[in-house]
Parts: C-alpha cells; structure tokens; sequence
C-alpha cells in the first residue's frame, strides 16, 4: 500500500482571492543574494504578504516573478512598482495587473518551456475530455486510438530525454522521476521480471482517476507510453496490458509489459 503522504504543487500562474488586493510584479534585477534581502525588506516595510515566487537566473541577470497580497498598504501599484525600481541592483519592473478584484494572472510569461521544450498545462478539466470522454463516445475504438496514440508518444519521449542518461537502466530511473514532476502519476517501481517482462506500478495515476468509477481498466494512453518507452530502451516492440486500475476500485495501477509476438 502506498503511504507516503504527498506534497502538492500549486501552479499559482493564475491566483483568486476575491476578497484581498493583489499585485503582481516581474522585477528583473542584478544576480545578486543582496536582491533577495532588499524585497524581503520592501515586504516588511509597507506590509505586503507574498503569495508566489518564481526565480529563474540567466547568467549574471535573475527574473523574479512575484504575487503579492497588498491589501494592507495604501500605495498605489505604480508606487510600488516605482520604489522597487529604485532598488539597487534592480534594473526594470513590469506590473502584472489583476484583471478582475481578487483575480491575477501572469500574461506575461509565454510560452511554457519544460527542459528547453514547449509545455502546456492541462487541468483535470480538460483531460476529462481527452480520455474519458473519448472511451464513452468510441467506445473499443476510443481505448485503441488512445493506446497507439500513447506509444507514438512514449517514443517520442525516450528521443527527447535519452540525452540527460548515458545507459538505458539511467533512463528506467528517470521515467518515475519524470511521471512525478508532470503530473501524470507515481511510478513506484519499473520491475524487470522473465522473458523479457516489466512490471509497472503506479499510484495516483492522473488518466485513470478522472475515469472513475469504471468497471475495467482505464490507463489506455498510458499503457500505451509505456510501451513506446520501454519498446525503445528494450529495442524490441513491447506491448502493454493493464491488470490493477485505481478506477475500478484497485489500491494503484499495475501495467505488465512484454515482447510483441
């Protein structure tokens, strides 16, 4: 039974707080630990809660994207944004404005890289469309297109991260870590067994949970990236069948991969 208690993320790009006053800022500044202090300190002085911060550092140049609670200062946005600017070592600062009372969303970042490659991300939402909604309206032909949808992808993926691993037993150790840092779910284990087998355990697994309740297993494009992951790090095409599924009451996801016969 997976224990361990998770720790989510909140992606704050976009922040709702009706009844509080929020600004955002982009500040870009001089890569220097004094930047950091010098905010902390404008925070204190005029009573601003910061509510999300995202530092990205370019070589000797740092972007510091910050939501801020200003419900307790009585400046103006522009003020603030003046007597930041005035900061040493700061060199420009651009308002992230809120479009309605209570809602901000950063519009100013664009687009999304994830390790150098465009992203986007999908909320429960909209993958509800993607996968359950395709298996109840294509029924067999639904799971089908979504199981070979998912290998050309799974391959896709071994071509784009094969250059961070120098062995294919690195690239079984970085699936997980990956599956995990995206969203998609977590892979506790990735277990060889005879003939040429996998054996594929995953917890939390995002496809198979917004397809709940179901009487069979759910994980077809998942199934399906794992076999094109594993059909490129065995070198073999590899075929994946999905026995435990968390939509049909299953305490996780289990996949069993072999050779293509």
């Amino acid at each position: 039974m997976h224990k361990r208690k998770e720790l989510p993320l909140e992606l704050l790009r976009i922040t709702f707080m009706p009844e509080r006053k929020l600004l955002g800022l982009l500040i870009v500044a001089t890569n220097k630990p004094k930047v950091i202090y010098e905010l902390s300190s404008f925070l204190v002085k005029h009573n601003m809660k910061l509510l999300y911060a995202n530092i990205v550092t370019k070589n000797d140049e740092a972007e510091l994207t910050v939501f801020l609670d200003i419900s307790e200062t009585k400046n103006m946005l522009e003020e603030i944004a003046k007597e930041i600017a005035k900061t040493e070592n700061v060199k420009k600062v651009h308002i992230i404005k809120p479009i309605f009372k209570g809602l901000i969303v950063d519009t100013i970042h664009f687009p999304i890289l994830l390790l150098g490659e465009r992203a986007w991300i999908i909320g429960k939402s909209v993958s509800k469309g993607l996968f359950k909604d395709i298996k109840a309206n294509f029924r067999e032909a639904g799971k089908v297109f979504l199981y070979h949808l998912g290998v050309k992808v799974g391959k896709g993926l071994y071509e784009g991260y094969r250059k961070y691993v120098s062995s294919e037993k690195d690239m079984l150790i970085l699936i997980p870590a990956l599956a995990k840092a995206v969203g998609w779910g977590i892979i506790e284990e990735i277990k060889p067994r005879l003939f040429g087998r996998y054996k594929i355990k995953m917890y939390n697994s995002m496809e198979c949970e917004i397809c709940k309740p179901s009487k069979e297993p759910s994980g077809h494009f998942s199934r399906g990236i794992l076999a094109g992951l594993l059909s490129k790090i065995t070198r073999k095409e590899m075929v994946v069948d999905e026995v435990k599924c968390i939509a049909k009451g299953d305490p996780y996801c289990e996949f069993i991969a072999k050779p293509k016969e």
